[in-house]
């Protein structure tokens, strides 16, 4: 990956494409479930490199991909020889001084036109990996008064991932593909606080103390897919069809107590938290692809998603205040059908697309608390660019894209979570969000220089966003179709080769964002951006040393109410192949240079304003051994085409 133009990996083996951890991986042409969580870096460090063909890096998907678009594909074509048998695999196993470890295998076989492929992945976060101190600060405009609050919290958990894939080529013209993958996660989260609310005057109104513990904090992740590919003997021309289901179980339980009080804003002095949530997601699609002539390619499909969305929520407080018991069920439908147009004449290309959408959303309500009802939307997605090659090392290219978002069960789930300080609430009548973007790229590539320069800007007009107010000395949150965003600014990529067994990689970005809320007269802009720098150097006796800086700079804008804060980091690695490169050993370190690092995240508009800053333990240092068996060159295929479900904002499925 780091041989790659467009593609970074730092020492901690983050992988950027374009600058940006944001994109999709593909296996040959299409989504696989096995590559894609927390553990991607891990998954693809696992596969033998000699299973690999190529890497492309695709930056400018058509009509044929989900309304919400996508920025950025990498896609790894894998070996196809029919002729190879055998097995090979990897180990891969590493710690950290704070006591997190992480173990994963990789498996391949192949045995006449059957070739199948088996990972595993299992992470165990030790808490001062997590442990931090949080205090929060705001000043309420109407009334000058001041909440403060003070968290020290620590998290352990465990991340569990597994993929199984089998593909069988039943002849050069027909392949059947699968793949089942499922994941896991746990966690145990512990909190102890204070918070304190005073006049304008400085006079305490209330105090009380808080302790909070989640004992059993999960969610699964389980998902299939098949797909049936069907070549003809023109060249280029494709017939797939392909089902995939994707589920999620969610399963929340908290608890918190309070103590020391004076003044308690509420007559409870505990709750109990009980939350499930269910995702269930079923897609069928078919895609054919017809060249004509040497210039001309169309591409066509159809697509159908049936997505249930359900929760269950009991909260039962310990005082006056009587449990609240709520339900709700979201189902929504996707029809949606797209028709692409390429043309390559010489220097110049382009890609004209149009995808048309209709969603069904239908909202129930089993407790009783709403009345049920039902919306339809329709979506109309046009998507051109035009690329044009100055020369061999030299491309233009000038795309203009328009993408959906559509909101998850968090976002809909209209429960009422009440604390004595907090009331939040989802919202069930969202709709799907509308985002244009005009992006130029400029991409020069030589033998020792790639250079990328991107211009861009995006604008959205009815953009969900949470909306945050007072309300009681209470400060509520939910969600609404009322969010404006104007962004431009541009991405810089530049990898450069001095000299031999040097490699030198510069991301640097700027963004100028007005984010607003019109409704009630919210508006928050600034100028920010990051700068990241990668050095990788051969050593002698076959070290390899990586050298990672970088960071933020300027008014990094969050939302409508808030900028981030700014965030900079050191990583080294150190890596040395022996036994002709089966074992390799890597020594990490992370931070050397500060063992804590502070993190202020600010809230510049609304009713309040204030900060939340955040101490954490940054400083870690680690050991990685990989060890690589067997000679098989062979891997699982994959239908050149298949499903792609990225439309999804503020669920687990996303």
């Amino acid at each position: 990956l780091k041989k790659i133009p467009l593609v970074t990996v730092d020492g901690q083996e983050n992988i950027r494409v374009q600058g940006s951890t944001s994109f999709k991986v593909y296996r040959n042409g299409h989504p696989d479930p096995s590559l894609s969580g927390q553990n991607l870096k891990d998954i693809l460090k696992a596969i033998p490199a000699s299973t690999i063909k190529k890497i492309e890096v695709i930056t400018d998907p058509g009509a044929k991909y989900d309304a919400e678009g996508t920025t950025a594909i990498l896609n790894i074509v894998m070996m196809s020889s029919s002729k190879l048998q055998g097995l090979s695999g990897n180990v891969d196993v590493s710690a950290d001084h704070l006591g997190t470890t992480q173990f994963g295998t990789f498996l391949t076989s192949k045995f006449g036109k059957l070739t199948t492929s088996i990972s595993f992945n299992q992470i165990h976060q030790n808490k001062r990996q997590s442990e931090s101190d949080k205090e929060t600060n705001y000043l309420y405009a109407k009334t000058g008064e001041q909440a403060i609050n003070n968290v020290h919290y620590f998290i352990s958990g465990l991340i569990h991932m597994g993929d199984f894939s089998a593909s069988y080529e039943i002849d050069s013209l027909n392949l059947l593909s699968t793949s089942v993958s499922i994941s896991g996660h746990k966690a145990d989260i512990n909190t102890d606080g204070s918070t304190d609310r005073r006049d304008k005057n400085n006079q305490l109104i209330y105090h009380f103390n808080s302790k909070t513990s989640v004992p059993k904090n999960s969610d699964y992740s389980f998902g299939g897919r098949f797909d049936y590919e069907h070549k003809t003997h023109l060249a280029g021309e494709m017939l797939t069809i392909s089902y995939m289901l994707a589920a999620t179980r969610k399963h929340d339980i908290q608890r918190q107590e309070y103590s020391n009080q004076i003044n308690m804003p509420v007559n409870y002095v505990a709750f109990h938290q009980d939350n499930h949530e269910c995702f269930t997601e079923n897609t069928f699609q078919i895609d054919y692809v017809r060249p004509f002539g040497e210039h001309h390619t169309l591409e066509s499909g159809m697509k159908y998603i049936l997505r249930d969305n359900s929760s269950r929520m009991l909260m039962d407080y310990q005082g006056a205040i009587p449990s609240v018991n709520s339900e709700f069920k979201h189902t929504m439908g996707i029809t949606a059908a797209y028709l692409s147009y390429i043309l390559k004449a010489g220097k110049w290309s382009g890609r004209a697309g149009l995808r048309y959408e209709h969603s069904y959303m239908k909202a129930e309500y089993p407790d009783g608390s709403n009345s049920p009802f039902h919306t339809n939307l329709n979506d109309w997605v046009p998507s051109v660019s035009v690329q044009y090659k100055i020369n061999d090392s030299q491309t233009l290219k000038l795309s203009y894209s328009t993408s959906i978002n559509r909101p998850g069960i968090s976002y809909l789930n209209p429960a009422v979570i009440s604390t004595p300080t907090t009331v939040s609430f989802g919202n069930a009548n969202l709709i799907s969000s509308r985002r244009q973007g005009l992006m130029l790229a400029y991409i020069l590539m030589t033998e020792r220089l790639t250079l990328q320069l991107r211009p861009f800007y995006v604008c959205t007009n009815n953009g969900f966003t949470e909306v945050l107010y007072e309300q009681n000395r209470k400060d509520v949150s939910t969600y609404e179709n009322v969010l404006k965003e104007r962004a431009w600014g541009f991405n810089s990529y530049t990898q450069w080769t001095p000299f031999t067994g040097a490699t030198l990689s510069l991301i640097a970005s700027m963004a100028d964002k007005r984010i607003s809320i019109p409704s009630s007269q919210i508006i928050n802009k600034g100028v920010g951006g990051e700068i990241y720098f990668s050095w990788e150097q051969e050593l002698p006796w076959k070290l390899i040393l990586e050298a990672d800086v970088g960071g933020e700079y300027g008014n990094r804008i969050y939302n409508a109410y808030a900028i981030e804060g700014r965030y900079f980091f050191s990583n080294f690695a150190l890596t040395r192949s022996f036994l002709k490169d089966k074992l390799t050993i890597t020594i990490m370190a992370d931070m050397p240079f500060r063992k804590y690092y502070t993190s202020t995240y600010r809230t510049v508009q609304g009713d309040y304003t204030g900060y939340e800053r955040d101490v954490s333990n940054i400083r870690k240092f680690g050991i990685r051994l990989s060890w690589s068996f067997g000679k098989l060159k062979a891997s699982v295929k994959r239908a050149a085409r298949s499903i792609e479900n990225d439309d999804l904002v503020g669920s687990n499925k996303k």
